[in-house]
Parts: structure tokens; C-alpha cells; sequence
């Protein structure tokens, strides 16, 4: 199987991985929570991710969706950009934010009809084009604010820089602020790419990717997330909300799938394969995400 696509913004080699059990609410050992890997000092170096695997040989491709599961139009829209999701604003603009390979930062995109409009590199706490900073996941807030989970204080396997899926707000969409450390883990683990979904009991879950597996962990207040079960679908998740209000699960693995779930995500079943392998004759098809009404997909060829 090629597993390409099941990485983070930048290729790593798969070390030693702590994967919990499918099905089991016990975590491998608790990492300190700490604000250092949510809150960057420092910009990226600002040069191209030069790996043959990594984003600078990634694109971005965006669809027409009327139910996140059939897909018309698809096409590239952004080159060198990479681990994308997208978010309809407010105003019903929709933004998508990827990894720019060009130089390391996340940026902003623009979706201006079948095109896609550069915005620029986002801040959090002030710092341009944050360091660490990967895998955004962005959701417009019932204020109107944006929230972006991210994977924070990313660096090379063996490092014990402190790692957790973060969470940002902005009201804007281009300067965020730190809130809260989601969820720490420690630099052994290969945990990579948060996604958020509100359910419609107020409480929120959080998906994430351990290599070819899905952590789900889950929150009340939508800050701090508690770890509650791993499924072997596939890896490099996104959560998204069904037109009946249930909890939907795309994942990858060689194509791109979907799962539903009614009962607030503690069981799935299968749906349908949204795109299959080799989507253009690309051997990476993955990071999905649906935007809620937009009627768009937005996923990563390679």
C-alpha cells in the first residue's frame, strides 16, 4: 500500500508509534500540558520544503459537493500547497488554509469561483508565518470568529520539543490567538492533522491522525479534549456535519472515504469512497475537507 499520503504536511519516517487500542478510552503515557507547543516565537525559515514526499510537490484541488459524498468539477486550484481545509465565513466567502511548500508557513487562500485567490501567511500571537505550525483545521464559531486546530511545536522524529494539537481563534481569519492546549502527547508519538466538529449536544470531537489509524477524542467545551477510542479505517481525518445533523468521518487510505455515525461518534459505519485512488493520475489523494454550505470539497493530490 502507499502510505504517502498518510503523513503530515512534511514527510517524517515512521518511528516507534504509542497507538491506543481500537475501541479504548486508555491513553499512552500523559505528556505535560503545555502552552510552549501552541505558542510560536519564531517564523519559519522561510525556504522550500524540498523533500520529494513533502508539500512543495503537493496541490490542492477543490469540487463541487451538494453532499460531501459526489463530487463534479474537481480541479487544481493552488500548487506547492498542502494538508488544506476549508471554511465559509460569515460574509459566505470561503477561505482554504494549506501548508505553502514554498515556504514551510500556513497560509491563506481566497475561493473565488472555480479559482483560488492567495491571501497571504497567517499570525498567531503576533508572529508571521509561525514556526511548528502545521495541519490547520478551521470552523466558524456561532460569533462568527474563526477557530483553527493545528498541529503545534511540529519538528524531526526523535525531538522532545513539546507536541499538541492546538487551538486558535481570530476574528479576522488571518491573526489568531492562542486558547488552549487541546490536546498534549508525547514527541514518541506520530500523531498528526486535528480536525474539530460541534455536535449538536454542545460538546465537540476532535479527529486525529496516528499514521493508518484515527484517534478520536472528545471535549465539552470544545478547549481540552480527552482521548476516547482509535479506529482502523484510515488516517489524515476530517469531521464534518451530514444534512440530518450526523457526525461524518472522511478519512484516507490509498482513496478517500466516508463514514457516518448517529449517535454522536462512538460507532460508524461505512458510506461511500468520495474519490478513489489515483485521482489524475496522482498517487496521493488525501487530507479532505468539506465546507459547510459551501457545497465545496477541498482535498491534497500528490
Amino acid at each position: 500500500m502507499d502510505t504517502r499520503g498518510l503523513h503530515a504536511a512534511v514527510a517524517i519516517p515512521v518511528i516507534a508509534i504509542a497507538l491506543v487500542a481500537c475501541g479504548s478510552d486508555v491513553a499512552p503515557t500523559a505528556a505535560p500540558v503545555s502552552m510552549a507547543a501552541c505558542i510560536p516565537t519564531n517564523p519559519v525559515f522561510g525556504g522550500p520544503i524540498t523533500d520529494p514526499r513533502g508539500p512543495f510537490f503537493h496541490q490542492t484541488v477543490i469540487a463541487q459537493s451538494p453532499n460531501g459524498l459526489t463530487l463534479t468539477n474537481a480541479h487544481q486550484v493552488l500548487d506547492h500547497a498542502s494538508v488544506p481545509d476549508g471554511v465559509r465565513f460569515a460574509d459566505g466567502s470561503v477561505t482554504v488554509y494549506y501548508v505553502n511548500g514554498q515556504d514551510g508557513a500556513v497560509w491563506a487562500a481566497r475561493i473565488e469561483g472555480d479559482t483560488a485567490r492567495v491571501v497571504g501567511a497567517i499570525t498567531i500571537n503576533g508572529v508571521a508565518k509561525p514556526a511548528g505550525v502545521v495541519d490547520p483545521d478551521a470552523t466558524l464559531m456561532a460569533d462568527g470568529t474563526v477557530r483553527l486546530a493545528y498541529f503545534g511545536g511540529f519538528g524531526p522524529p526523535g525531538a522532545t520539543t513539546p507536541r499538541a494539537m492546538c487551538i486558535a481563534d481570530s476574528n479576522d481569519g488571518m491573526a489568531f490567538t492562542v486558547k488552549s492546549v487541546a490536546l498534549a502527547f508525547n514527541p514518541a508519538e506520530l500523531l498528526t492533522d486535528p480536525s474539530l466538529l460541534r455536535l449538536g449536544d454542545g460538546s465537540w470531537l476532535m479527529a486525529i491522525s496516528a499514521g493508518q489509524r484515527t484517534i478520536i477524542a472528545r471535549s465539552s467545551d470544545g478547549l481540552t479534549f480527552t482521548r476516547e477510542a482509535t479506529l482502523d479505517f484510515g488516517g489524515v481525518p476530517e469531521l464534518a456535519r451530514t444534512a440530518e445533523g450526523a457526525a461524518r468521518l472522511y478519512v484516507c487510505r490509498q482513496a478517500i472515504v466516508a463514514y457516518r455515525s448517529s449517535d454522536g461518534g462512538r460507532t460508524w459505519s461505512h458510506e461511500a469512497t468520495v474519490v478513489g485512488p489515483g485521482f489524475g493520475g496522482k498517487s496521493i489523494v488525501c487530507d479532505p475537507s468539506y465546507v459547510a454550505g459551501a457545497n465545496l470539497f477541498v482535498f491534497k493530490t500528490g
